[in-house]
């Protein structure tokens, strides 16, 4: 009589419980399709499908093809109308919408970073950064993180500086987010803006750079520095989360962000 050792017991009901959930969910998934299948069955009429089949017609298979198309074409949109496309995505919202490394937002972050040449436990330890700082909230700016990213703005009337976050609440997509759209509303809106909106900006916009602003900026050079980047590094995600919001918020370009060409860290060498 072979006797197996309570780990091993365990391990073999964990092992057989985990497919027998598979394939419960796979059951349920079919079932859903199946009853749909049927319900257009019967709209058509049996008899008309029938003839079908004696047609030599795959009916029921072009009928399942189409409904999982359009189960496929529906998670697709939900999707895409909760944050965008991966590719419209802002890096650390990635993170955001993650539940771990291994989903598909956490394969994207995975693939960018790995673009700047950082490694598996450099990445884990950024991601688990990310996490945190994304478990707090940033006050009237909270909300805004379950919208597309590249289209946030923090920089509008009756904002003041009381309003705006620390930098360590922050994350890195945000820091430069925060950062660049201070840039613009110093450009835009200096002459419109009241003394106090415009005081907030100056926090932030790398035009104040010279009398205490930029701060955003600053705290993300000095957090890519803890991390250990090269100022390759650092300047190559800033180029490419610029990017982003270059096409796609201010509408200045058609260029495609995070690829093999735009992340090359050979041409940041200054």
């Amino acid at each position: 009589m072979i006797c197996y050792s309570k780990r091993v017991l365990i391990e073999r009901f964990l092992s057989r419980s985990l497919v027998l959930i598979k394939r419960v969910l796979i059951i349920i998934m079919e079932d859903n399709i199946e009853q749909r299948r049927k319900s257009i069955i019967d709209e058509m009429g049996e008899k008309t499908v029938q003839s079908m089949r004696n047609a030599g017609l795959d009916i029921d298979g072009a009928i399942t093809r189409i409904l999982q198309q359009r189960e496929q074409q529906r998670i697709q949109r939900e999707a895409q109308a909760e944050c965008g496309t991966l590719e419209d995505t802002m890096t650390s919202e990635l993170v955001y919408w993650s539940r771990s490394l291994d989903d598909v937002f956490g394969r994207e972050y995975k693939k960018r970073l790995s673009l700047l040449n950082c490694n598996d436990e450099s990445v884990k330890k950024l991601y688990e950064q990310e996490k945190l700082i994304l478990s707090y909230g940033i006050g009237i700016f909270q909300q805004d993180r379950r919208k597309p990213w590249v289209m946030r703005h923090f920089f509008r009337e009756g904002i003041a500086e009381k309003d705006l976050p620390q930098s360590g609440q922050l994350t890195l997509s945000e820091l430069l987010l925060i950062t660049d759209d201070a840039s613009s509303a110093y450009v835009r809106g200096h002459e419109v803006l009241s003394q106090e909106t415009f005081a907030a900006v100056c926090k932030a916009a790398v035009q104040s750079h010279s009398f205490g602003g930029a701060q955003y900026a600053l705290a993300f050079n000095e957090r890519t520095e803890k991390l250990g980047w090269s100022p390759e590094q650092n300047r190559a995600y800033t180029k490419n989360e610029c990017l982003l919001t270059g096409r796609l918020k201010w509408g200045h370009h058609e260029k495609p962000a995070w690829t093999i060409e735009t992340t090359s860290l050979a041409q940041y060498k200054r």
